[in-house]
């Protein structure tokens, strides 16, 4: 899992391995710009004045976590990482949503190694964080898919790690009033897409659900009302997208298969676009 980004009119990966960028999407070059090793499973990078901002750390794993409110950002020519607070007002959370909107970073939801939350949170400049928002009226859940649309935040699906998968669909234009927009993504619910606007629409790409990867695609205009069809991709999960260039670029995912009786995950690194019809 690693994300994507049109920033400064290149094509940037963020991998904890390293960092990668394009012109093209075609020929990649690796970056000065030192891996941080953010575990974006768990955490996420945002772009937010200028720069990629890293946000929080962890140790182990979901059972037994350790987290860290640091924050990091790019440095203005993306050749280090600068430290924009060692501890901050972030909340000891993984598997949140984020988001950037009306000159604030946004946090939604997530999962702190015992608890769920239905709270909301937003900084201006990464350090101080103000809640919102205690309690809002969707459900407590991980991985939520947060995304800003037609000038509002919006949240959909997410749920309880091994647990029941939420389907609906949500949207705020302050992070405190919230509109539930349809109680039903779908006729099954879905986890681990990714969300990008593209031709004034919302496409949910690489959408996972129960019995497995899968290479479905979702579109709709409103957020109510949801077409799916297939892509010409092999089934994954955990894809990348981002709209450059006038179109709209994946990457990335990860498929399983089971050898000698053990699951074992394989990683794709192919870069599939799609543009408007001529």
């Amino acid at each position: 899992n690693f994300p994507i980004f049109n920033f400064r009119n290149t094509l940037w990966v963020f991998h904890t391995q390293g960092n990668w960028f394009s012109k093209d999407g075609k020929s990649w070059t690796k970056a000065e710009l030192p891996a941080l090793g953010l575990r974006t499973g768990y955490q996420q990078y945002v772009q937010f004045n200028d720069a990629i901002y890293a946000l929080g750390t962890m140790e182990g794993d979901y059972r037994n976590l350790k987290v860290g409110s640091r924050i990091m950002k790019t440095s203005s020519d993306l050749k280090q990482w600068e430290v924009v607070a060692a501890q901050s007002e972030l909340p000891a959370r993984v598997f949140y949503g984020a988001t950037v909107f009306a000159g604030k970073i946004w946090m939604l939801g997530g999962f702190d190694g015992k608890d769920y939350y239905h709270d909301v949170w937003s900084s201006s400049d990464g350090v101080k964080w103000l809640r919102v928002t205690e309690k809002a009226p969707w459900s407590a859940r991980s991985n939520p898919s947060v995304f800003v649309f037609n000038n509002k935040i919006w949240l959909l699906a997410g749920g309880i790690i091994d647990g029941e998968v939420a389907n609906d669909v949500w949207s705020t234009s302050d992070g405190i009033s919230w509109r539930q927009e349809t109680d039903q993504l779908g006729p099954r619910p879905i986890f681990g897409g990714s969300i990008v606007i593209y031709d004034n629409r919302i496409w949910i790409v690489g959408l996972n659900r129960n019995e497995g990867f899968q290479s479905a695609v979702m579109v709709s205009s409103n957020g109510v009302n949801w077409t799916e069809s297939k892509a010409p991709w092999t089934p994954r999960g955990g894809v990348a997208t981002c709209v450059f260039d006038g179109k709209l670029f994946m990457t990335g995912g990860k498929y399983s298969v089971t050898e000698n009786g053990q699951l074992k995950f394989i990683y794709r690194n192919d870069v599939w676009y799609m543009a408007r019809a001529k």
